[in-house]
């Protein structure tokens, strides 16, 4: 293990990275994780955490679908809208279109 490698590791701890329960998967040393890369203290070598790989996708496809999801709800509330004629029914129903504005608003400042 270099001293740089080593100086490394140590500032990356310090910065808030963590260490990793999973050897490197090249030579079996200690690595330290952080935005999920991990480096290697023994061999230098950085690997992305399959782990958090699969995690940040899978939040990335559930976003997706919400936001999916609420983009059909707007186009049958305003669908419903134009067609209704009850004054009471429509104000619920702008209501329910202003707070799934207010979710996807939420949604996109992530």
């Amino acid at each position: 293990m270099s001293k740089d490698l080593t100086k490394k590791a140590v500032e990356l701890l310090l910065g808030g990275a963590t260490l990793v329960s999973d050897p490197c998967p090249y030579c079996k040393g200690v690595r330290v994780m952080k935005n999920g890369s991990a480096l290697c203290v023994s061999c230098g070598r950085e690997a992305k955490d399959e782990k958090t790989e699969q995690v940040i996708a899978q939040k990335n496809t559930t976003e997706d679908t919400l936001s999916d999801n609420l983009d059909q709800k707007l186009l049958d509330l305003t669908t419903l809208l134009q067609k209704e004629k009850d004054f009471e029914k429509q104000k619920q129903i702008l209501h329910n279109i202003n707070e799934i504005m207010a979710i996807k608003g939420k949604l996109g400042s992530h």
